[in-house]
């Protein structure tokens, strides 16, 4: 029997999907392991402790009858910890949490990630399976938490975790904890993980992504339904300020995951804006000095994104497996100028700007995302029409050719724990359905598993939750096309006539 001092496992949304349901479920179950899983392993074992990671719906996707029960059975271990970062998980990693205590029950199980850190204190109040969570960054309390239970110490020293005492009382330790520099973590030590090869392999053919590429920590900005916005980072990890990786820290992971599984493509973990394109400059300087055949999917997270900049993506990464997205959600300056008002001065996504994009995806031939959502606060019908009749013409006109790659993509949205509009749902127009963590959790686990991630938990003055979704599914149907015939492989000239 093999022994660990820390086993982690990635939850699925629900433990047996219908397996008949297989292809259309998988990517709703969501594949992806947070980024700072692997970090956190790594640096325990670089301490001294036997780390194994588990990827549930992995395992579930490579094997149907594959049974954790069975897996715990093989195994010996002492503490696990379950990642909570998207709320999506919530049923699955309480499950786990579950099904760990009937097979061991003497372990000690963690929950860590955003949506855990935000509801920590109702996760122990309804959730007795669960000893603790880490809230924020966890790599220096996790191992602190490792360090005592061993040791047998008192808890209460450990920053950042909250957890059940002796008398059965929530008590919560200081948000003392956030990370200085991300340099001395190691991103990619994916020997930890079981079943790597098919992981990478499995990424690419359910989510489209091979790798999820760390860059930095932090926001600077605050949209409305994101959890992972400036306000909310401070509150829940006690983040201040963005940090960013050193771009040669960055070419040693790459290099070291091609290295080892010869990926199509990454997807960097941090956008772009005015205030970092000299980072992003310096790193897809150093991509093209090492010379690396890479595909590289990258997301403005604010305009403008000059020409400029369009011309060192071209450089950096191949037309295949290569992408640049951006999320306006709608085109209306209308919705825009109102949150820019309430949240965000920088929420601003003017329509020359989006028509620059698409100019200059055209001309460097790299593939341009748009995200389009119905559903987005102020939205009227006639913004959702607009909407419509945009995504329509670029359908018409850049959907049966792959010399101007112009993608509409679309999902509904699910507004998130610690966004704006969760926190202020009125100041919205919003009315927020099922915000408490057994709420969330029941209504995941009741959401039918479709291609779509989302569960829908709000409802606008226009527009029911029911209404958002067929909508949603509307405008996804209406520009399949363009996702169909973009992307795919054709002749890669040398040089952009007109550089």
């Amino acid at each position: 029997m093999k022994t660990y001092d820390v086993i982690f496992i990635h939850p699925p949304r629900v433990l047996n999907p219908d397996q008949d349901n297989k292809i259309k479920s998988v990517r709703t179950a969501f594949i992806f392991i947070p980024m700072g899983v692997f970090a956190i392993a790594d640096f325990l074992e670089r301490e001294g402790f036997g780390v194994k990671i588990i990827n549930y719906p992995l395992e579930q996707y490579l094997n149907p009858k594959w049974s954790l029960k069975d897996y715990l059975r093989t195994i010996d271990f002492k503490i696990c910890g379950i990642d909570l970062h998207w709320i999506h998980n919530a049923h699955g990693a309480i499950e786990i949490s579950r099904i760990i205590k009937e097979v061991k029950p003497n372990t000690k199980v963690v929950l860590g990630g955003f949506s855990a850190s935000y509801f920590h204190t109702q996760i122990l109040k309804y959730y007795g399976s669960i000893d603790g969570v880490i809230r924020g960054e966890g790599e220096i309390p996790l191992l602190k938490y490792v360090q005592n239970i061993n040791q047998n110490q008192p808890l209460d020293s450990i920053p950042n975790f909250s957890y059940r005492n002796s008398s059965d009382h929530i008590k919560t330790n200081p948000l003392s904890y956030t990370a200085k520099t991300l340099d001395n973590l190691n991103f990619t030590n994916t020997s930890l993980l079981k079943n790597a090869k098919q992981y990478f392999e499995c990424s690419r053919k359910i989510m489209g992504i091979s790798f999820n590429l760390p860059i930095g920590r932090g926001c600077p900005f605050n949209c409305p339904y994101c959890g992972g916005g400036q306000r909310a980072l401070q509150r829940i990890t006690g983040r201040n300020e963005v940090i960013l990786r050193s771009p040669e820290k960055v070419i040693e992971d790459i290099t070291t995951i091609i290295d080892k599984y010869k990926i199509p493509s990454l997807f960097f973990g941090h956008g772009t804006y005015p205030a970092n394109f000299k980072y992003w400059k310096t790193l897809f300087g150093l991509i093209q000095k090492e010379k690396v055949d890479l595909g590289g999917d990258l997301e403005i997270w604010r305009l403008p994104f000059p020409k400029e900049m369009w011309k060192i993506f071209y450089k950096t990464f191949p037309r295949k497996d290569s992408s640049i997205s951006i999320s306006p959600r709608t085109l209306s300056s209308k919705v825009h100028q109102r949150i820019a008002k309430i949240c965000d001065p920088t929420f601003k996504f003017p329509k020359n700007q989006i028509e620059d994009l698409i100019k200059n995806a055209n001309l460097f031939r790299r593939t341009l995302r748009i995200w389009l959502t119905v559903g987005f606060p102020f939205q009227s019908k006639l913004d959702v029409q607009k909407d419509f009749n945009f995504a329509f013409k670029c359908m018409l006109k850049y959907g049966t050719t792959n010399s101007k790659p112009i993608v509409i993509m679309n999902e509904p949205y699910h507004i998130f724990p610690g966004s704006p509009a969760y926190e202020s749902p009125e100041r919205f127009e919003i009315d927020l359905n099922n915000n408490s963590f057994p709420q969330l959790k029941e209504l995941f686990k009741q959401a039918k598993m479709t291609f779509f991630y989302n569960a829908i938990n709000y409802e606008t003055k226009i527009f029911s939750g029911t209404t958002i979704r067929n909508l949603n599914k509307l405008l996804f149907l209406s520009t399949a096309l363009t996702m169909m015939t973009t992307g795919h492989k054709t002749p890669e000239k040398k040089e952009v006539e007109v550089l």
